[in-house]
């Protein structure tokens, strides 16, 4: 019988490992985290009663609503922001003069690859676009089998980024370990292909070698989600029978390999000699743009001030 104050007590504490690493986790990371310390089964019951828990918990105070990621909803618009006209106008000439400051050469500058992180799980982009934010490359949550619209997106996204160049396109694929999971690699790189891309998809995680090195558990199931795996063509011709890993139990068994692996995974192809030339060219052309500024600056307020001169009198 669990005893879920206690299980909310020590998710108090894997949620506040996860912040500390910069991630907010999913209910589902937590779930599994926990797992991997042996406080709840790996069961469909299991996960429920979690979920309802920490929803209670959070009710409670005894959780913190921002603590756990809810990246599958969002809210988009909204008014503006009330500023006073002088914090305003000291702003923005501010914003201005350091614009030289802000310029930056994109940092895949010569780069041999283009690269793209496609992501089976909307809900760890958070936790990717944290990890992976000084790279500087796409990030693709796919939510998994992606429609044709949203691949011709792609196509066109990466044929922009390969325009006359000759980098080599790549896409690193993050994915549950299933039929799906499995098959989405082959049908990503040839509905790619049709588009006329030709790239190597490559799956990153999770893969049978970490599911055995990190004895990542596997997916939680009952009778529905069972008869559900057995209804799924892709089914027949998968080795592994119920055996399924989600993606999520990587990042909570071993966050911090799961980290190394995703950050490996984009630095194998970054070449740091070209990107010293590229940044030796970027120090230069700062003080070009710094230059430019003052006197595009000064220029503007020569014209304002003769414009004003012109002006006829009432």
């Amino acid at each position: 019988m669990v005893n879920w104050k206690e299980v909310i007590e020590a998710s108090v504490g894997v949620i506040g490992s996860f912040i500390g690493r910069g991630v907010t986790p999913t209910v589902r990371t937590v779930y599994y985290a926990l797992v991997s310390k042996e406080f709840i089964p790996n069961t469909i019951n299991a996960y429920k009663g979690l979920s309802k828990a920490l929803v209670k918990a959070r009710k409670d105070g005894k959780v913190k609503w921002h603590w756990i990621a809810d990246e599958t909803r969002r809210t988009e618009g909204g008014d503006g922001v009330l500023w006073k006209p002088e914090e305003y106008a000291s702003a923005y000439v501010d914003y201005v003069i350091d614009a030289y400051k802000r310029f930056k050469l994109p940092k895949w500058l010569n780069q041999p690859y283009y690269i793209e992180a496609w992501i089976e799980k909307f809900a760890l982009a958070q936790t990717f676009n944290h990890w992976l934010s000084d790279m500087n490359i796409t990030l693709v949550p796919s939510r998994g089998y992606s429609s044709w619209t949203f691949l011709k997106d792609a196509a066109v996204r990466i044929n922009k980024a390969l325009k006359e160049t000759e980098k080599t396109p790549i896409i690193l694929y993050f994915g549950d370990f299933d039929p799906s999971g499995k098959d989405i690699e082959r049908f990503l790189g040839e509905a790619l292909e049709w588009w006329g891309i030709n790239t190597k998809v490559k799956r990153i995680a999770v893969t049978l070698d970490q599911i055995s090195q990190y004895n990542l558990p596997s997916t939680p199931e009952d009778a529905s989600e069972i008869a559900k795996l057995q209804r799924d063509p892709r089914y027949k011709s998968w080795e592994h029978g119920l055996f399924r890993v989600e993606l999520d139990a990587l990042l909570a068994f071993v966050p911090d390999e799961f980290e190394r692996i995703i950050k490996d995974s984009v630095t194998e192809y970054f070449d740091e000699a070209i990107y010293d030339v590229v940044l030796a060219k970027e120090a230069e052309d700062k003080k070009t743009v710094k230059d430019k500024i003052l006197e595009l600056l000064k220029e503007k307020l020569e014209e304002q001030e003769e414009d004003e001169e012109e002006e006829p009198e009432d």
